[in-house]
């Protein structure tokens, strides 16, 4: 009795981990998906460019694609589902952080986590899309 209890734990525990496994086997993002890198102890805004296993092709949020890279998992996390409760609002003034340096600016549009703004006194070639990290009221 107890070895067919010991193995019906063993083919129990073998059939989880394999579970888990298979989760862990997916990949850490997708193409177009948005989320913040870590790079030198801190969260920047990105967009996955390409994937491979589980590896993300990322471009940082304002920066040129000279910065593009490939990044893990331990480094890439997706922004958090839309809440109904966005920081900022449409038509919002607030303070965007571009290369160091704040610019005023203005919210057109909210989609989850993340703002779609616009630069005061620049044209709308510079609209793009931040996340909360690079805004302030």
């Amino acid at each position: 009795m107890k070895k067919s209890i010991s193995f019906l734990l063993l083919l129990t525990a073998t059939w989880f981990s394999g579970l888990t496994l298979s989760a862990e086997a997916r990949a850490a993002c997708a193409v177009g998906q948005r989320g913040e890198v870590l790079w030198k102890g801190k969260w920047y805004p990105a967009q996955v460019l390409d994937t491979s296993g589980r590896q993300c092709y990322i471009t940082y949020d304002g920066y040129s694609s000279s910065w593009d890279e490939w990044v893990g998992p331990n480094r890439f996390r997706p922004y958090a589902p839309a809440s109904s409760n966005a920081a900022y609002r449409v038509g919002q003034s607030v303070q965007i952080l571009w290369k160091g340096k704040w610019y005023p600016g203005r919210v057109l549009d909210v989609s989850g986590n993340r703002y779609f703004i616009t630069y005061d006194g620049y044209s709308s070639s510079w609209n793009e899309w931040v996340g909360p990290a690079r805004l302030s009221r």
